[in-house]
């Protein structure tokens, strides 16, 4: 067996055939014939020693151990693909570029601080996408992203995190719910309301884990998954809802009140995550995670300053993103 040997026109030729499950449609694809299509596969499995696919007559799916060398083939890929990029940009004297995703609740802060990096490195070009935290960190494992600002569960596997913030989850009502004019609300006192949160994530394990403790569930009747919508439904006065603070940045608080949730408080971590060989694979992103961490900070920072200034408890304000200490739990009795 000599996985070393594989080359990546081959790799490109498995991907391929997973992916669309067909061998006549995947040396079309490839531009090859299908018995050259044939040849490349045996080659593939007899390098790593095991039979990658099953195959039947009309289509083609992958074994157990084709499915574990899959997502490994699929991040050399994207690896070799960036680097050649960046070797393009440094042999051709172009911007060097650095690929970077961040949930939606973090690309405000991101982005300001990325205009301000730019405006000082003008040999750098920032690629910037959203998405969730689940499927970034899985893309950063993957290759697609250098960087990723996301949610961090002490993440190991070959990535490192540094941390950025910690985020409340508070209680969203309306201004004439019989909660809004307290500074602060215990999850106990939800048990008449019907709660509305975003279910999936990282959110949604934490919202859940606190609601159980306190002997509550989810509404059954209203299902959200965007700020606009849980927004609506809080103002109309049909539920309250749940989430972190950072999505509370564009509500008008003369409808709505943001109040901090204790009995447990609830935070969930953001970090700055990138993979442990970074310094070999891009050293230029490498050299710049320092400066966007605290940029990055100091953009939050500035938010948290907004936020005091509009009418909400000065507590709440105040606490709205502080940075860590070093060993935190994400739920605080």
């Amino acid at each position: 067996m000599s996985v070393e040997a594989l080359s990546l026109r081959q790799l490109r030729f498995l991907v391929t055939l997973a992916r669309v499950g067909n061998f006549s449609r995947a040396a079309d694809e490839m531009a090859v014939t299908q018995p050259a299509l044939s040849a490349a596969i045996r080659q593939v499995e007899e390098h790593v020693g095991a039979r990658l696919f099953d195959r039947t007559t009309h289509h083609v799916a992958l074994t157990q151990p084709g499915a574990a060398l899959l997502p490994h083939a699929q991040r050399l890929l994207k690896t070799a693909d960036n680097a050649f990029a960046d070797m393009r940009s440094a042999t051709s004297h172009e911007r060097a570029t650095i690929r970077i995703g961040a949930m939606p609740s973090a690309i405000p802060a991101v982005a300001q601080a990325l205009a301000e990096l730019g405006a000082g490195h003008p040999d750098l070009s920032f690629h910037l996408s959203d998405g969730t935290s689940d499927l970034l960190i899985e893309d950063l494992r993957k290759g697609a992203f250098d960087l990723v600002i996301g949610v961090s569960f002490g993440r190991g596997g070959g990535l490192d995190a540094t941390m950025l913030i910690e985020d409340d989850m508070v209680l969203v009502v309306r201004r004439d719910h019989r909660l809004a004019g307290r500074d602060r609300a215990n999850w106990s006192s939800l048990a008449q309301d019907d709660i509305v949160h975003f279910p999936g994530g990282s959110i949604g394990e934490l919202s859940r884990v606190a609601l159980r403790q306190n002997g509550l569930a989810p509404s059954p009747r209203y299902r959200v998954d965007q700020v606009d919508s849980l927004y609506g439904l809080v103002l109309s006065g049909l539920a309250v809802g749940i989430m972190p603070r950072l999505y509370t940045r564009a509500f008008d608080t003369t409808e709505v009140a943001l109040l901090p949730l204790i009995g447990p408080t609830v935070k969930r971590r953001l970090a700055l995550l990138h993979r442990s060989e970074i310094r070999d694979e891009h050293p230029v992103a490498a050299d710049i995670v320092a400066a966007l961490t605290a940029t990055i900070k100091r953009h939050f920072e500035a938010d948290a300053g907004r936020a005091a200034r509009r009418d909400i408890p000065p507590a709440a304000a105040k606490a709205a993103f502080q940075a860590p200490p070093p060993c935190l739990d994400a739920i605080h009795t």
